[in-house]
């Protein structure tokens, strides 16, 4: 008759490789989480850069149809792009402009680029030639 009571060697081997393999995907899925929210964090930072390039673009009354770009200070590129609208509101003023723009906030490194785009429409102030 066996009196001794504990675990097999067999028993623990078992144990410590279900351990291991829920640990495993634990860890695995918790670096996701992390990635993606860093990913989200991103982007959310390049829409406000955008919306205060967008602002900042939309003091300036005298913009002509071309490309302007630049950097902010944490990284982050930004391009813009003028082009005059394709169908301007017949309705509006003479000395107005309507111009398209494309903001793009581009960001990360070299082969892992990411970037945010906008379009929208700035109404300036006509240069006659």
């Amino acid at each position: 008759m066996r009196t001794a009571r504990g675990f097999t060697l067999v028993e623990i081997l078992v144990a410590l490789t279900l351990f291991a393999v829920v640990g495993g995907t634990l860890l695995q899925l918790f670096q996701s989480g992390l990635r993606t929210a860093r990913l989200a964090d991103d982007r959310t930072h390049a829409v406000m850069l955008a919306r205060s390039k967008l602002t900042e673009l939309g003091v300036y009354n005298q913009l002509q149809p071309g490309t302007l770009s630049g950097t902010f200070s944490d990284g982050y590129q930004w391009q813009a792009i003028l082009a005059e609208a394709e169908n301007p509101d017949a309705d509006a003023p003479g000395w107005l402009q309507p111009l398209d723009l494309v903001l793009t906030v581009s960001w990360g490194e070299p082969g892992d680029e990411r970037e945010f785009t906008l379009h929208s429409v700035l109404l300036t102030q006509r240069i006659e030639s």
